[in-house]
């Protein structure tokens, strides 16, 4: 599991509620979860109030931890070695794109990977070289704008016309950070410079029915593709 730009712990230092919840609802699936944490570390506490530009930690940068993270699940006698995948949010979900679409020189390959909520439009500019290994599936909300919707459903449209494995799944009147149990109502955070309208802030809000419909999704797809 691979944390967005807020980082995997709450103030508290455990795990955030989403992070939680997630890992509790795959164990209950018959998987083990492990969360992978970028950013300690490396001395980071967050990136979401940094512009992109300025963020000392690229999306491309933390494949490496996750092709690691990789490595090590396959040392141990209770994971199928084979059948390792990848679920992340937001900066993670971004990570998962560029790490189903180019694995370091050598390195095993994830089963499967399912990212929420990434951000795509760079992706959408080289959508020609854009080549999923593995079933890649998307989950975001239609209100997203923080990470728009539109660039992601365009590069799916790309990668599925070459009948690569990729799929997106979107929700109605659903904001970034839908899947979120830690949310409590709809705010829009300024601190964030980012987004459709940079220096407006961003929306997160949570969506009950679309937090059960993609963990639903969630589920059929890796029982399909990993057990």
């Amino acid at each position: 599991m691979l944390h967005g730009c807020g980082g995997a712990y709450a103030r508290g230092g455990e795990l955030n509620a989403r992070h939680q919840m997630w890992g509790e609802f795959l164990a209950q699936q018959g998987y083990m979860a492990l969360m992978l944490d970028s950013f300690s570390a490396r001395g980071i506490k967050e990136l979401c109030t940094i512009l992109i530009k300025n963020r000392m930690l690229k999306e491309t940068d933390r494949v490496g931890d996750a092709y690691a993270a990789l490595n090590y699940l396959q040392t141990r006698s209770d994971v199928r070695a084979k059948a390792v995948g990848l679920l992340g949010w937001s900066h993670g979900g971004g990570v998962i794109l560029d790490a189903i679409t180019r694995p370091p020189n050598g390195a095993d390959q994830f089963k499967a990977a399912v990212a929420f909520y990434p951000g795509c439009t760079s992706r959408l500019r080289r959508a020609n070289r854009f080549h999923p290994y593995a079933p890649l599936l998307i989950l975001m909300g239609d209100s997203d704008d923080w990470t728009p919707v539109a660039p992601c459903k365009a590069l799916v449209n790309s990668v599925a016309a070459r009948y690569e494995p990729m799929q997106i799944a979107t929700f109605p009147d659903t904001f970034h950070d839908f899947d979120n149990p830690g949310l409590r109502s709809k705010r829009v955070r300024t601190d964030v410079p980012n987004g459709v309208n940079p220096g407006a802030g961003v929306t997160v809000a949570p969506n009950p029915a679309a937090r059960e419909a993609a963990k639903t999704q969630v589920s059929n797809f890796f029982a399909e593709r990993l057990k």
